[in-house]
């Protein structure tokens, strides 16, 4: 029989406990998983463990408790019994013949002991759920007779808990009603509770009314295996892994704790698919986090173990390349990245689930945030393209997590899914850029918290994703620009003429009171933990740098683009300069706006114009003309064009 103690899972012993004083149970949460409970030998003490699903269980539990008559309902196979006597005693009760019946009592009790099976009626005569209610309510009110009746599927029954029809509201408005008439049966010194049990996926799948206010009912919640039941299912199958020592009869202390500790979030039935991907595949026990890779990602390595450690000695060089100016964040970033490599963790003696890495770029706006992120995709995965940025903008209404995540069953967006959870199960080694968070809705950080914290979501479609094979950068502007509504509102809170040093404190400052006090979060903040890297204003002489690297640019493109061999002279760089470092309020974007209006739409305008323009020519532009703003072109340039 099934023994339920102290150390069972915590829905079992509210089970064990208000299935005697209550008549109308709710079963919600992890229901379609493999069930794992505990039960006794008859012959002996003993108490072994094992699995079965949710209404197999029910049958073997309320069984057990000697409830005579024991009837399960879905709505693909109606009404069916474990037994044919007790589809027997189930019609005598609805005929009102059950006053003299210790034969048939004796009957059930013995054929109570033999091996049951549910016999299903497809499509037959009880499949229609009001049909069924009406039979089961005779039965839940007899005084005879222990009966006890299971709703499976309950979710499938009602198409909204606050929009329901005509039969759905007769249906539930029975259930109510049967849950108060109810009776209690005493035979001897023994009581009891004739019940009726509702499994849905979610308590507000089914109408408020039935639950709220109502003290005859209990709803208990199914969480998925915690710690204690990942360690007990390893230690009761660890023989039935693949094994390389087979010497070895039981795992370590040490294994038990990694195995937990990998699983975690895993149901009971895709821990025993890690059982069969070890014995299909051969790959050993004691590769455990091998074979969590398999089954999590569907990838037999690690693109971070193939990493080259010599790019990474250049890492430095690499980034420099592309980002001008910051010297301080990019030696901070990079240190990150290297733990983010070696997958080392204080606190941990074994691989986290948490993201890889965790990075929090703050500072002026076009100082090179974006582009570090990109140059790290390049950098890790060998293409920008491995940076996956979400402009946290287009997530700033109520629903907006709906979209990130994916839409919950019967809304708009649900067979789409979330961008998030799709872009991490197509690429799950790679950068996921949230830029500019703070526009981002409220509710979008309660998700945020679970995947900083857990490494995993879960998404719409019920389906769990995993983020520790990535690495998650958030962007901000906070603490730039004031965030008051009145005619300061873009005023700046830093300036090019603070030290770094003084404008990172106010920065960091900015977004330390953002999270404490206005979004009174400071758990968020927690999670971000040090990993804040404030990026410096472009300063003389960094503009240059940035202008010579978008002028290289524009040279390599007209010589692959339209084999012309461009050069840029002196006096007007001097002058592009100038016009550059006037607009550096905006960063190296704002260096890219003055080149694109003082060189590149000058230059393919006259290169349009000019069609006399052969390949091979060189072109070299000689100065800058400004006509001002008024002219219908305020720049133009002075070239000169060398024959080959």
């Amino acid at each position: 029989m099934i023994s339920i103690d102290s150390d069972s899972p915590r829905w079992l012993r509210e089970l064990a406990r208000f299935l005697p004083l209550k008549n109308l149970l709710f079963i919600h949460g992890n229901i379609l998983d493999l069930i794992s409970y505990p039960v006794k030998r008859s012959e002996s003490d003993e108490v072994y463990w094992t699995e079965s699903d949710l209404p197999r269980f029910f049958e073997r539990f309320l069984t057990s408790l000697e409830y005579e008559v024991v009837g399960f309902f879905d709505p693909v196979d109606g009404l069916t019994f474990p037994s044919a006597s007790m589809e027997k005693l189930f019609k005598q009760i609805q005929s009102g013949k059950v006053e003299n019946r210790q034969a048939e009592q004796q009957e059930v009790q013995s054929k109570g002991r033999e091996k049951r099976k549910i016999l299903p009626r497809l499509g037959g005569r009880n499949v229609d759920p009001n049909q069924a209610l009406d039979k089961v309510r005779v039965a839940l009110r007899n005084n005879m007779v222990p009966c006890a009746f299971v709703f499976n599927l309950a979710s499938r029954l009602v198409t909204s808990p606050t929009h329901l029809t005509r039969d759905e509201s007769s249906l539930f408005t029975k259930a109510l009603k049967a849950s108060m008439e109810s009776s209690d049966v005493f035979k001897e010194e023994s009581q009891w509770n004739n019940v009726l049990i509702f499994i849905c996926d979610k308590l507000n799948d089914l109408p408020p009314f039935l639950y709220l206010n109502n003290p005859k009912s209990r709803s208990i919640f199914i969480e998925k295996p915690d710690t204690i039941d990942r360690s007990r299912f390893i230690k009761r199958t660890y023989h039935a892994f693949h094994r390389e020592k087979t010497e070895i009869k039981k795992p370590s202390t040490e294994f038990v704790s990694l195995f937990a500790a990998l699983t975690e979030g895993l149901a009971n039935y895709e821990m025993k698919s890690l059982v069969r991907l070890s014995r299909k595949e051969k790959i050993p026990i004691e590769r455990i986090q091998n074979i969590c890779e398999r089954y999590k990602y569907g990838i037999t390595e690690s693109e971070w173990d193939k990493i080259d450690k010599a790019r990474l000695d250049k890492s430095e060089e690499f980034i420099k390349a592309r980002i001008k100016g910051q010297d301080m964040a990019i030696s901070r970033v990079l240190d990150i990245i290297k733990r983010a490599r070696m997958g080392l963790a204080a606190g941990s003696s074994h691989k986290t689930s948490r993201p890889r890495g965790i990075l929090f770029f703050a500072g002026p706006t076009g100082v090179g945030k974006t582009e570090m992120a990109k140059s790290l995709a390049e950098l890790l995965f060998g293409q920008e393209e491995r940076c996956i940025r979400f402009d946290m903008s287009e997530y700033s209404a109520p629903q907006a997590d709906q979209k990130l995540l994916g839409a919950p069953p019967g809304y708009v967006g649900y067979d789409e899914g979330g961008q998030l959870t799709n872009a991490i199960k197509e690429k799950p080694f790679s950068i996921l850029l949230f830029d500019e968070i703070e526009k981002a809705h409220g509710s979008i950080f309660d998700k945020f918290l679970q995947i900083l914290g857990d490494g995993r979501l879960t998404d719409g479609k019920g389906e769990t994703v995993y983020f520790s094979e990535s690495i998650i950068i958030f962007t901000s502007n906070l603490g730039t620009v004031t965030q008051s509504d009145g005619p300061e509102e873009n005023g700046g809170m830093v300036s090019p003429e603070m030290p770094y040093h003084q404008m990172r404190d106010v920065i960091l400052k900015s977004i330390t009171d953002h999270f404490n006090f206005e979004l009174r979060r400071p758990e968020i903040l927690n999670r971000f933990g040090d990993n804040f890297v404030v990026f410096d204003f472009i300063r003389p002489p960094v503009d240059e740098e940035i202008i010579e690297l978008l002028i290289s640019k524009l040279i390599e493109a007209a010589r692959e683009n339209r084999n012309i061999n461009l050069g840029v002279e002196r006096p007007f760089r001097e002058k592009l300069t100038i016009l550059a470092r006037n607009n550096l309020q905006h960063g190296g974007r704002g260096i890219r706006n003055v080149i694109d209006s003082a060189l590149v739409n000058p230059l393919n305008r006259l290169l349009f114009d000019h069609g006399d323009i052969d390949p091979g020519l060189t072109v070299k532009v000689a100065d800058l003309i400004d006509n001002g703003h008024d002219a219908p072109y305020r720049f133009e340039l002075e070239v000169k064009v060398d024959k080959p």
